[in-house]
């Protein structure tokens, strides 16, 4: 039996020791895997609408324990205490109405070129899946990937990050207090992502792995299942036998999301938006705005309200309502940010404010101040020889600003990424909003639009490498497959009697 580790979870800001919890070993994570899966026949005992008042009715459970959520959101994620209200709110007005995923689910009749319809799509959940969530959002995507799962009649293992476990850790205990119907087919797993991967990943039990994590990280995980199947090769019959079937893979990645600004806009308006936009969490959201690109002839002035709008921003406690950058989350973000800066000076890159770090020496009270850098149009052109901070998403409070010529060259900027999660336009004349609508390449077009628009009906996803497979969905839709049932017995019952 493996020794179990202890970890100490921190207050971001402070550096005191919030709680110690101990943490999951491989022989704990099997155990619970084998649990889960053995009780998923909990969950079949009830329908889809029974799963549903079940979930409506624990974010009862959460809105009356929503002061106590809110102070671990903002202790172990540093996050502002402005945003941990939005996040659980999310989460809770999910659940309320999550009944609304039924149109995706619902069985449904295919009429058939002759005009019957004698054939039906039912869609049946895939089976136990393992849910990696990230460590910016400690409850709003492990809960909803946990709750997702419930309402299909999946069980479910989420793993929350083990930088602040301890927000879905509070949250699983209000499930047991109420005597949540079917929780032993739900569970959590507290251990590092470097080798609690590879047990999911063994584990024949497990269907779908489903993550939100960098697109590089998705990709490691791809790498590390192709070399998983190599050792189950059987060549007993003279060739190369796969004896583990496939999983199923489902990954939200990075976004490097764009934010068009045309010449035909109220600056001082868009720059508010475009402020929380990019800077909501300290940045640290995979669908920030975090590359503006503005028409050239007004890109001075917009430039000028954009600075205006980010040195009003407050950055410090996180517990204080007023503030809206809490510390970082890691002194790798620190670092990445630093990094990120540093090397667009090397393109003679202007800083137009920000681009100071404050840095304890620990591991909490880590600052960047918010920044905007201005990125030449001319060293977007080839993507493998542009700075780190326009090809890469920045996961923090710097941004980069560019100008375009016009509508075609915005586009073109916009889709010079190696990421599609969303793109944002700005602009009052209706003709050019078609053209932005087809041809940027992202898998959320947002036009005019207020940021941070989140919430059930919102389809997420990417295509590039912002997500895979590609292209905007709904969870409840990626946990379900759809099965096929040709019914003749109207036609062929007298037939066969």
């Amino acid at each position: 039996m493996a020794k179990v580790q202890e970890l100490e979870i921190k207050n971001k800001y402070t550096g005191e020791l919030i709680a110690t919890v101990p943490a999951d070993t491989p022989e704990t994570v099997k155990k619970k895997i084998k649990k889960v899966h053995e009780n998923q026949h909990l969950l079949k005992k009830m329908d889809f609408f029974e799963r549903a008042q079940l979930l409506a009715k624990f974010a009862t459970k959460l809105r009356f324990k929503k002061a106590q959520l809110k102070d671990l959101i903002v202790a172990e994620g540093g996050l502002p205490i402005k945003y941990s209200e939005w996040e659980l709110g999310i989460v809770m007005t999910g659940f309320k109405f999550c009944d609304w995923y039924y149109q995706f689910l619902e069985e449904k009749p295919l009429t058939s070129i002759e005009g019957e319809q004698l054939a039906r799509i039912r869609y049946i959940p895939h089976g136990l899946a393992v849910c990696i969530s990230p460590r910016n959002t400690p409850i709003s995507l492990p809960l909803y990937q946990m709750g997702a799962n419930y309402l299909v009649g999946n069980g479910a293992i989420v793993k929350p990050s083990t930088a602040c476990p301890l927000t879905m850790l509070k949250a699983y205990s209000l499930m047991e207090e109420i005597d949540f119907p079917g929780l032993e087919a739900l569970n959590l797993v507290i251990a590092p992502g470097e080798w609690a991967v590879d047990e999911f990943l063994k584990s024949p039990l497990v269907k779908t792995l489903m993550t939100i994590t960098s697109s590089h990280t998705a990709k490691d995980i791809l790498v590390r299942y192709g070399r998983f199947l190599k050792k189950t090769v059987d060549r007993s019959m003279g060739v190369d036998m796969y004896t583990q079937p496939f999983k199923n893979f489902f990954f939200e990645c990075a976004g490097n999301d764009a934010g068009i600004v045309m010449d035909d806009v109220n600056l001082e308006h868009v720059a508010k938006w475009n402020v929380m936009a990019s800077f909501t969490n300290s940045g640290q959201q995979c669908f920030s705005m975090k590359r503006i690109i503005v028409h050239q002839d007004i890109y001075d002035q917009y430039t000028e309200c954009l600075i205006k709008e980010i040195e009003k921003l407050k950055y410090g406690d996180p517990t204080d309502p007023d503030v809206d950058i809490g510390p970082l989350g890691s002194r790798r973000i620190l670092m990445m940010m630093e990094v990120m800066v540093e090397d667009a000076k090397k393109y003679n890159a202007q800083i137009y404010t920000g681009g100071e770090k404050i840095d304890t020496g620990e591991d909490y009270g880590l600052f960047y101040t918010p920044t905007l850098v201005e990125i030449k149009p001319e060293l977007c052109e080839d993507l493998s020889k542009a700075p780190f901070l326009w090809r890469e998403e920045a996961f923090g409070p710097v941004r980069s600003i560019t100008k375009a010529k016009d509508m075609k060259d915005a586009i073109r900027l916009a889709n010079a990424s190696n990421y599609g999660m969303r793109a944002v336009v700005y602009t009052s004349n209706l003709n050019n909003i078609e053209v932005f609508k087809d041809q940027l390449e992202a898998a959320n077009i947002y036009v005019n639009a207020r940021p941070m628009l989140v919430d059930i009906t919102v389809s997420l996803g990417g295509i590039k490498d912002s997500a895979y497979p590609a292209g905007c969905k709904y969870y409840p839709q990626e946990l379900v497959y759809g099965k096929y049932i040709y019914d003749g017995t109207p036609l062929n019952l007298k037939k066969i009697k």
